[in-house]
């Protein structure tokens, strides 16, 4: 019996806390909306990479620790910091004033112009950055964008459109976008529980770990 108590008390203590982080984190999203997703943007994506780097190292069954690239986590969370999260709040601002909730389909045109304009342009920034974070000339981006770009955005039409559809028609914008390294999760950090906020951080980075080693970036 004691054993259990303990354990409910354990569980109680972790869920208040969990309670207590998340409410801090939404004051600081009003108060401080674009730094507060820049930072969490800059740390998801830099998560992404170094959970990439743990897979490539393990399918090749390589000794983790010496080997691993601080570079790369580097160059996420630069790119995540400084632009995956200042962006994506202003663009998602931008498309809530450009097409308001009253014209006519504001849901359909609102999730073309995500689907069909801003995703393929972040994308494209993300190889320029990148390319660019890494020190490599032209030729590189090039060919990484040919042999990359386009399974990249097929994967995010595929895997973002549908959460999109529901994201932009009826979950209410939260204090802005989203901090993440998708962009098209923005809508979802609204109040929510803490075991649904753990989902939400789990899912960007994963989006993160993807790109990783889809593109080669690790």
């Amino acid at each position: 019996m004691a054993p259990a108590m303990s354990k409910l008390r354990a569980e109680a203590g972790l869920g208040a806390l969990l309670r207590r982080a998340l409410a801090q984190y939404l004051l600081l999203l009003r108060l401080y909306p674009v730094l507060t997703k820049a930072a969490t943007s800059g740390f998801l994506s830099a998560l992404g990479n170094f959970l990439a780097q743990m897979i490539e190292k393990k399918r090749k069954k390589e000794n983790c620790s010496p080997n691993l690239d601080v570079n790369g986590p580097l160059r996420y969370a630069i790119y995540g910091f400084f632009f995956t999260g200042p962006l994506s709040h202003f663009f998602y601002l931008f498309m809530e004033h450009w097409i308001p909730s009253d014209v006519p389909l504001a849901g359909v045109k609102r999730l073309l112009l995500d689907r069909l304009i801003f995703a393929p342009a972040f994308l494209l920034f993300f190889f320029f950055i990148m390319n660019f974070l890494e020190r490599k000339d032209m030729a590189a981006f090039s060919a990484k964008m040919r042999r990359g770009f386009w399974p990249a955005l097929q994967m995010n039409w595929k895997v973002w459109t549908p959460l999109q559809f529901v994201n932009i028609n009826y979950v209410p914008l939260q204090v802005g976008a989203s901090p993440a390294f998708c962009p098209e999760a923005q809508r979802l950090w609204v109040p929510s529980p803490p075991k649904i906020l753990f989902y939400q951080l789990s899912l960007c980075s994963f989006t993160s770990l993807q790109f990783s080693l889809s593109l080669g970036f690790a």
